[in-house]
C-alpha cells in the first residue's frame, strides 16, 4: 500500500507543480485534510472520475446513516413507523 502524500497549503501558493509528483495528494490547512487532488491523464477522464468520485461518496454517506441507525436501535423500526416520523417531521416543517 502506497503512503498517502500530505501537502500544506502553504506550500502549494510557493511551490503549485509540487501537487504534480504525486498520483494523489491530500491538501492540508492548519494540520486538517481539506481537499483531495486527483492527477487525470487525459481530458476525457474528468466526467467519468467525478463521477465515480461521486458515487462513491454517495456510498459512503448511505453505509454512514445505516451505522447510526443501527447505533441508534432505528433499523428496527417497522415501515408504518417510518412513515409517522416522516410525516411528523413535515408537518414541524409547515408550520
Amino acid at each position: 500500500m502506497r503512503a498517502i502524500r500530505y501537502v500544506k497549503s502553504k506550500e502549494i501558493r510557493s511551490n503549485p507543480a509540487i501537487l504534480w509528483k504525486e498520483n494523489e495528494t491530500i491538501i492540508t490547512s492548519n494540520g486538517k485534510p481539506i481537499a483531495i487532488v486527483i492527477r487525470i491523464e487525459n481530458d476525457l477522464d474528468i466526467e467519468s472520475n467525478l463521477a465515480a468520485f461521486r458515487q462513491v461518496k454517495a456510498m459512503r454517506a448511505v453505509e454512514e446513516m445505516r451505522l447510526i441507525s443501527k447505533q441508534k436501535n432505528l433499523d428496527k423500526l417497522s415501515d408504518k413507523e417510518i412513515e409517522e416520523i416522516i410525516d411528523e417531521v413535515r408537518n414541524e416543517g409547515s408550520r
